[in-house]
């Protein structure tokens, strides 16, 4: 199985949510972020963008991984 960095940055993490098909929604103030892809569940899904130095740390990670429903595996073929 391969293994997560332990930091991604976020424009590499939205680079594969696009590959997956997402797209982002407008969004309101804070760092939430909302994408959407009608072709695939979920088909909402909500992120924090990371405040500080722009990265998402490895547990981050993981936790996202689990709400798109994808493994380790296939987000590092995506990356």
């Amino acid at each position: 199985m391969a293994k997560l960095p332990t930091q991604l940055q976020w424009r590499k993490f939205k680079a594969v949510l696009k590959k997956l098909g997402y797209e982002e929604m407008k969004s309101g103030k804070g760092s939430a972020r909302n994408f959407h892809n009608p072709d695939r569940q979920p088909n909402v899904v909500t992120f924090h963008e990371p405040h500080k130095g722009d990265n998402l740390k490895q547990g981050t990670l993981t936790e996202y991984l689990r709400k798109l429903l994808i493994d380790r595996d296939e987000f590092m073929k995506l990356l």
